[in-house]
C-alpha cells in the first residue's frame, strides 16, 4: 500500500511539473513585476499583454502617474484587436535608467474591417530603489482612429 501511495505521489509530481513546463512553453507563465532591471523581459511582456488585450496585466508596467488614465482608456482599448507586433528598436540612456522602444503594432478596430499598422514609442524609466521598469503609453498610437482601406 505504501509503495502504491509513493508511486501515485511521484506520478502526480511529474504530471504537475509537465503542466508547468507546458504553461511556460506557451508563454502563459506569470512574470513578476520586480525583475531587477531586466528591461527586455518587462518590455516584451507589456507589449505582448497589449497585443493580446490583457490590459489588466499590462497595467502593472504602466507609469504610476499614467495608471488612472490607462484604466479609463481600457474600454476603448478593448475595441481594438492587435493581430501582430514587432519591436523595431530600443535605445537606452547612458546609465540604462531610461529607454525608448519603437514598436509596430498591427490591428483593427471592431468597428472597421481594415487592418492598419501603428508605430508606438514606448518611453520607459527604471525606478530607484526597486529597479522596476515603468512605461508611459503612447496614447496617440494605441488609440489611433481606424482608417478606410
Amino acid at each position: 500500500m505504501r509503495i502504491l501511495a509513493g508511486l501515485l505521489l511521484i506520478a502526480a509530481s511529474l504530471a504537475l511539473g509537465g503542466c508547468m513546463l507546458a504553461i511556460e512553453a506557451v508563454g502563459i507563465a506569470t512574470y513578476p513585476l520586480n525583475t531587477k532591471g531586466k528591461f527586455e523581459v518587462v518590455q516584451k511582456k507589456y507589449t505582448t499583454d497589449i497585443r493580446f488585450g490583457l490590459f489588466d496585466e499590462a497595467l502593472r508596467f504602466v507609469e504610476p502617474a499614467e495608471q488612472a488614465r490607462f484604466r479609463l482608456e481600457m474600454d476603448r482599448l478593448r475595441e481594438v484587436r492587435f493581430s501582430d507586433y514587432r519591436i523595431d528598436s530600443i535605445q537606452f540612456n547612458p546609465g540604462r535608467t531610461e529607454a525608448i522602444a519603437h514598436v509596430m503594432l498591427r490591428g483593427y478596430w471592431l468597428s472597421s474591417p481594415f487592418e492598419q499598422e501603428v508605430r508606438a514609442v514606448q518611453k520607459w524609466r527604471r525606478a530607484a530603489p526597486t529597479q522596476n521598469w515603468y512605461v508611459t503609453p503612447d496614447w496617440a498610437a494605441l488609440l489611433k482612429p481606424p482608417t478606410g482601406g
